[in-house]
């Protein structure tokens, strides 16, 4: 399957930041388009998964409204489902 035609994109980079992509891509032979683009396809699917994940207060406002709930109505619970739900509430992935 091919890849789509790459679309010329301007970007605005400060002095540092410039610096450490010519030496990037000096290192590791490379273009800068490539490692920019490459760096995109890591970074911005994690940025955009935090956009969708609850805020820390919003996390913290759920927690006080467990708390004192506990198992009088959830039941007993197995380790693995209360490591499941810190997790949930943390936001980890």
């Amino acid at each position: 399957m091919k890849s789509a035609a790459p679309t010329p994109t301007s970007v605005r980079l400060t002095d540092e930041t410039r610096k450490i992509l010519d030496e990037a891509a000096r290192r590791t032979r490379r273009s800068r388009s490539y490692l920019v683009e490459e760096t995109l396809k890591q970074f911005l699917p994690r940025i955009v998964q935090k956009e969708t994940q609850p805020s820390p207060q919003e996390r913290i406002r759920r927690l006080k409204e467990l708390e004192g709930i506990g198992a009088r109505l959830l039941g007993p619970r197995t380790v693995e489902e209360i490591d499941a739900s810190i997790r949930e509430i943390r936001g980890d992935d």
